[in-house]
C-alpha cells in the first residue's frame, strides 16, 4: 500500500467500497471481466482535472478481491498525487490485474484489455508497472492508441526505471541540501532494499554519483547479477539491510516491505526510495526523526516521462525536468518544518490545492 490514506477496513470482506474510495478522493472504478483468457481488471481512475488519467497497469496475484481493490485505488491516487506535484498535463490512475502475472499473460489476454481501455475514449491511458512491461504494451497497442511507454523502436519513451531512479537521486540530493547544505553523494552511505528495474537504475546511478552502496534482494539471482556488474556493491541478507548503519535508505522493494516492526530498526537520516509504505510508517519515521521524502513524489519521473510522452516532447525535456523534483523535495521539507507539520501531509496538501486551483481556472472557461 501506499503512503497515501487509503482506508483500514476491519475485515476485507466488510470493506464499503465507497467509504474507501471517498478517502483517495477517487471519482470511478471500473471492472473487466473476460473469462476466455483469464482477465480480471479493476480500473481506478482517481482524477481528471489535469488531464486524462494515466493508469500504471500492475498485475498481482491478490490473495482476495479487497486487497486488490486497496492497491488499484492508492497507487490512482498516488498517480494523481505526482501528476499535481510536478504541474503535469494528466490526472492519475491505475489498472490493477488479477493473476500470475508468470502464467496469466498472452497476447489476447492483453489485446482483451486494449479493448476495454478503447472503450473509455481517451478518459485513461495505460502504462507498465510492476508485471507488466513495454512489450507488454505493444499487444495492448493492437487494439487501442490510448498507450504510453512502448519501446523507443516503436516511437514510445520506454521503460521509466531510469527516469524513477533519477528522480529519487533527486530528493536524495534535496533531502541532503536541507540536513547539511551539501548534495555530493561522493562517499555517503546509502543501502537500497529491492534490485528489480528500480532498484538497478538506481544501484548503477549511485555509483556514478560516487555513493558507497549496500544492497539486497530475496531473490539470490537479482542479487549476483548487480554483484557481477557492480563489484564494489556490499551485499547483506534482505532481514540485514535494516540494521545497516547508513546515511540514506532507499526502499525499492515490492509490497509490504517496510513494517512496523522493520521500520523501528532504521537508524539512517533519510528514507527515499520507489516503495509506498502506510501513514503508520511515516510516524514511525517522524518519530525517530528519520526524514521520509513521500515515494509518490520520487516516484514521478515516471509521470514526466509519460506525459512527456503524451504531448510529443522529445527524451532531453524529461531529462531537464527531472530535476524539478530537486526543487519540489526542498520546497515540502522547508514548509514541513515551518509550519510544524509531516512531510507527507504537506505533500499531499500542496497536491490537492494545486488540483483545486486547476479546477477553479477550467470553469472560468
Amino acid at each position: 500500500m501506499g503512503n497515501g490514506r487509503v482506508a483500514k477496513s476491519k475485515k476485507r470482506g466488510d470493506m464499503d467500497l465507497f467509504d474507501t474510495m471517498k478517502s483517495t478522493s477517487c471519482k470511478e472504478v471500473l471492472f473487466f471481466n473476460e473469462p476466455s483468457v483469464g482477465l480480471k481488471a479493476i480500473i481506478a481512475i482517481n482524477n481528471t482535472t489535469l488531464g486524462p488519467a494515466i493508469c500504471s497497469c500492475k498485475i498481482y496475484d491478490y490473495k482476495d478481491f479487497g486487497t486488490a481493490i486497496l492497491d488499484a485505488l492508492d497507487l490512482a491516487y498516488q498517480n494523481t498525487l505526482s501528476a499535481a506535484l510536478t504541474r503535469r498535463v494528466v490526472g492519475g490512475g491505475s489498472i490493477v490485474l488479477i493473476g500470475d502475472p508468470l502464467s496469466i499473460k498472452s497476447e489476447m489476454y492483453f489485446r482483451a484489455l486494449g479493448a476495454f481501455i478503447d472503450r473509455q475514449k481517451g478518459k485513461v491511458y495505460v502504462t507498465p508497472e510492476s508485471g507488466t512491461s513495454s512489450i507488454d504494451m505493444l499487444d495492448i497497442k493492437r487494439e487501442t492508441d490510448y498507450v504510453l511507454a512502448l519501446p523507443e523502436v516503436y516511437g514510445g519513451s520506454g521503460e521509466a526505471s531510469e527516469s524513477i531512479a533519477l528522480g529519487i537521486i533527486q530528493g536524495i540530493k534535496a533531502s541532503m541540501k536541507f540536513l547539511y547544505q551539501e548534495t555530493n553523494l561522493s562517499g555517503v552511505q546509502i543501502a537500497i532494499q529491492g534490485l528489480g528495474n528500480v532498484g538497478r537504475a538506481l544501484t548503477h546511478s549511485l555509483l556514478k554519483e560516487g555513493a558507497d552502496l549496500v544492497i539486497t534482494d530475496i531473490e539470490y539471482d537479482k542479487i549476483k547479477e548487480t554483484k557481477d556488474m557492480y563489484s564494489n556493491v556490499r551485499i547483506v541478507k534482505p532481514n540485514e539491510i535494516f540494521n545497516e548503519a547508513c546515511e540514506v535508505f532507499c526502499p525499492c522493494a515490492f509490497g509490504h516491505s517496510i513494517n512496523e516492526e522493520n521500520a523501528k530498526l532504521l537508524s539512517c537520516k533519510i528514507v527515499a526510495g520507489a516503495a509506498h509504505y502506510s501513514p503508520d510508517i511515516h510516524k514511525i519515521f517522524a518519530d525517530k526523526s528519520i526524514m521520509a521524502v513521500p515515494s509518490f513524489l520520487l516516484n514521478a519521473g515516471e509521470i514526466i516521462q509519460v506525459s512527456n510522452e503524451f504531448k510529443n516532447y522529445k527524451r532531453n525535456k524529461t531529462t531537464e525536468e527531472l530535476k524539478d523534483i530537486f526543487q519540489i523535495t526542498l520546497n515540502i521539507l522547508e514548509r514541513a518544518r515551518d509550519e510544524k507539520l509531516s512531510i507527507n501531509d504537506i505533500a499531499c496538501s500542496m497536491a490537492m490545492n494545486y488540483i483545486k486551483n486547476i479546477s477553479i481556472i477550467k470553469a472560468l472557461k
